[in-house]
């Protein structure tokens, strides 16, 4: 989006409207404040199934979390029993992959080990500090942690990748977490035209930040100030940034939220998985 907004073109006119909390993005989205949204796509599953006029354009990042610890002895999900690890946002995207992981690796979440809710910043900090030895963050909080953790000596390291965690729990060894993407509000009133331009530069601005990540940390810098320079460069090589369009993946959404709701409370996912009407057509 920052490259977007850096480079833009004749025929599409951005305005960036930055959110960091949900109910900050709930209210943004009620309120027909945008037209478009970057989302979790749980928060798209809710939004949809309370009758919101919303659609899921694309899947922009895949399954981009990650343990990370100063430690070596975690090795495996069920290495974690008996540790503290910080999870953001209960009952959110985080933290309901995490502990479908731990139940599939025989470890009970409320029992086996310690889960604390902190958000990012202050997840990132305590890691720094060494008051926290094991957090699940995302990108770029990942990046941002080990960096800011380096300048006081302490090394972080990314012990465990839940992406490839989920794949050995679902023995797909090309399984992906579609974790968050866009939302188109009002479909019919934006128009198809506008949506498959967004769909098309956005993709198209993907290629370029993923190739020149140097160059992308300090475009991002000026339009998200919280998300620093360096932090981005080395974020992009973990962020799986590959923008697809929802309805060439309904199948592959459909299965991973499957496999989810076997240990997520229905709640979690707005009660029941959406129809074939969420996927935007292209």
């Amino acid at each position: 989006l920052a490259y977007m907004a850096e480079n833009p073109a004749d025929d599409l006119t951005l305005e960036i409207k930055p959110w960091q909390k949900g109910d900050q993005l709930l209210a943004m989205i009620t309120s027909n404040e945008v037209n478009m949204s970057a989302t979790p796509i749980t928060n798209a599953f809710m939004l949809y199934n309370k009758g919101i006029d919303i659609q899921l354009v694309n899947v922009a990042v895949w399954g981009m979390l990650y343990v990370l610890s100063p430690e070596d002895s975690v090795q495996s999900v069920a290495d974690l029993k008996g540790k503290q690890v910080s999870v953001t946002g209960q009952g959110g995207i985080h933290d309901l992959v995490f502990r479908h992981l731990l139940i599939q690796n025989g470890v009970d979440p409320d029992k086996d080990l310690e889960i604390i809710y902190l958000d990012l910043p202050e997840a990132s900090a305590k890691l720094a500090t060494g008051e926290l030895k094991y957090a699940v963050l995302n990108e770029p909080n990942s990046s941002m942690a080990t960096l800011n953790a380096r300048k006081g000596g302490v090394e972080l390291k990314r012990v465990l990748d839940l992406q490839e965690e989920w794949q050995k729990v679902t023995g797909q060894e090309k399984a992906r977490i579609p974790q968050a993407g866009f939302v188109v509000l009002n479909s019919e009133q934006l128009g198809k035209n506008a949506v498959a331009k967004f769909q098309e530069r956005f993709s198209a601005a993907t290629e370029w930040v993923n190739n020149n990540p140097a160059e992308a940390g300090p475009i991002v810098e000026k339009h998200f100030e919280w998300m620093k320079a360096p932090a981005v460069e080395q974020s992009l090589q973990y962020a799986r940034l590959n923008p697809e369009w929802a309805a060439d993946c309904q199948e592959e959404i459909e299965a991973f939220f499957t496999e989810l709701s076997k240990t997520a409370p229905p709640e979690a996912l707005g009660g029941k998985l959406p129809d074939a009407e969420f996927y935007f057509q292209p």
